[in-house]
């Protein structure tokens, strides 16, 4: 196994940046309550800015959800360098078995080229987490129009790519890109991704590497495929890959992601390109100012989390960007160093205490029927901390917030995913649990998960008598189900 290398790091003003930049750019986000995990800032190769919210470090891996995308076309570029494949190879072709009966000729004219750019011939994503096997599921999608016209965003598309990597070269993607590019680039070796409920990796969103792995991989991609002077991915194909290729102005996101789209990679403003993963896991590059902002978090729910953090660097680190090194600041440097070294993750804001709570500490309320399936639950406060017991159609359960601070722990249910979709882990997911007072009468809580998926449960209890009303929200994918509604019930 090799050592990964970490990026040489120098202090921003040698680089041109102003260390009150970049501390003003992390304040401003958090300003936006966004659940950061890591925010890296590089310049002319130089890491400038490394900061983790704990429990997240430099070593540890970190879901990238749909940034993955973009190493599955690192892996298509390289077969193509390898003229194992072509842009123009149609997925009927490479895939002859899972042609349906009588096709459309819309079926049999999609492209390698087409899947890369999501412009293919279907409406939706055509898996789901209960499907069995999502390269045939794709291909044998009813089609909806003709592709390589009009841009729609298709995970699936992504995951039949990964696949062909797999029938090309009898590898998983990360396994094919390990000795590419991973090792030659001083990335982790041991990279891996969540696998499709086929057994195959889920090249569409589970890539698990670090944020300094992230940071490289989008500096081979700015360095028009090169790391120390060795071309890693053919150069022509990831300029290609990272140009604008394709109109995507009708998506109805941020205008940031409004751009263009190339092969899995997005287009921004400032002639910058982008891997986007849900949550905010990124990596933002910035050619003509030899710059590249890597972020990850869960900003699950926040549907302005990414235009909030990019208006964040356009308006305060862009500008202050400067082609000559600046004279040096030990001040400013110190302050941002003190500020990044104290991070951690975001907790429920509120009052700490509330003569509420020894009003409803020990007691049990009857829940009436509901959605979520709470039949009954329990508040039991302990100084800065209150355990939360329930009964839901899983069974008991417990969860422990601490009050103004979060308090890791195993989540409560066990049969969310891990290594494999719809497989059971079998054991409660890392998380951390927070909780404050709002109102007297009511408590909000909030639970993250920080393990091979992400995702967040937001729960709020308003007591009133001898009764309580709750409202529960979760953002994940796939998981987190039974804790979205509303409930009521008395005391017993």
């Amino acid at each position: 196994m090799s050592r990964p290398t970490s990026l040489p790091t120098a202090v921003p003003e040698s680089v041109g940046i102003p260390s009150d930049a970049i501390e003003a750019f992390l304040r401003k986000i958090l300003d936006k309550r966004l659940c950061m995990h890591s925010v890296l800032l590089v310049r002319h190769g130089k890491l400038v800015c490394e900061c983790y919210w704990k429990p997240f470090n430099r070593d540890r891996k970190h879901r990238m959800y749909s940034t993955s995308k973009s190493f599955v076309s690192a892996a298509i570029g390289i077969l193509i360098g390898e003229e194992k494949l072509s842009l123009d190879s149609t997925i009927a072709e490479l895939f002859p078995e899972w042609v349906p009966e009588n096709p459309s000729p819309w079926t049999l004219e999609a492209t390698v080229r087409d899947l890369l750019r999501m412009s293919t011939h279907i409406s939706r994503t055509s898996y789901c987490d209960t499907c069995p096997d999502w390269g045939k599921s794709f291909v044998q999608y009813p089609v909806s129009h003709k592709p390589g016209q009009v841009f729609r965003y298709d995970t699936s598309a992504t995951t039949t790519l990964n696949i062909l990597v797999h029938r090309l070269t009898g590898m998983e993607f990360t396994e094919f890109l390990r000795e590419k590019l991973f090792i030659p680039a001083g990335m982790n070796d041991d990279i891996w991704c969540v696998e499709t409920p086929c057994g195959h990796e889920w090249g569409g969103s589970g890539v698990q590497a670090t944020p300094q792995d992230l940071a490289k991989f989008a500096l081979v991609c700015m360095n028009g495929g090169r790391w120390n002077g060795q071309q890693l991915i053919p150069e022509d194909y990831i300029r290609a890959a990272t140009s604008r290729l394709i109109d995507n102005s009708l998506l109805n996101t941020a205008h940031e992601e409004q751009q263009g789209y190339g092969y899995q990679f997005w287009r921004m403003t400032h002639n910058a390109f982008a891997t986007l993963g849900m949550g905010s896991q990124c990596a933002i590059c910035v050619p003509d100012r030899d710059l590249v902002l890597v972020f990850t978090g869960d900003t699950q729910g926040q549907p302005f989390a990414l235009q909030n953090i990019t208006d964040a660097l356009w308006d305060i680190v862009y500008p202050a960007l400067s082609d000559m090194p600046l004279k040096d600041n030990p001040a400013a440097y110190d302050s941002l160093t003190t500020y990044t070294s104290t991070r951690e993750l975001l907790c429920v804001e509120g009052a700490l205490s509330s003569p509420m709570s020894a009003l409803v500490s020990g007691s049990t309320y009857r829940m009436t029927e509901n959605d979520l399936g709470w039949t009954s639950l329990r508040f039991d406060f302990d100084g800065d901390r209150v355990l939360l017991r329930y009964n839901n159609g899983t069974g008991t359960h417990e969860i422990l917030f601490g009050i103004g601070r979060n308090i890791p722990q195993a989540f409560t249910e066990t049969q969310y995913y891990d290594r494999r979709i719809g497989v059971p882990a079998g054991y409660g997911l890392e998380c951390h649990a927070s909780a404050a007072w709002v109102e007297d009468r009511s408590l909000l809580t909030r639970v993250w998960i920080t393990d091979t998926c992400f995702g967040n449960l937001k729960m709020q209890f308003t007591f009133d008598g001898d009764t309580v009303t709750m409202l529960a929200d979760k953002n994940a994918e796939w998981f987190l189900q039974g804790y979205h509604g509303f409930a009521s019930g008395s005391r017993a």
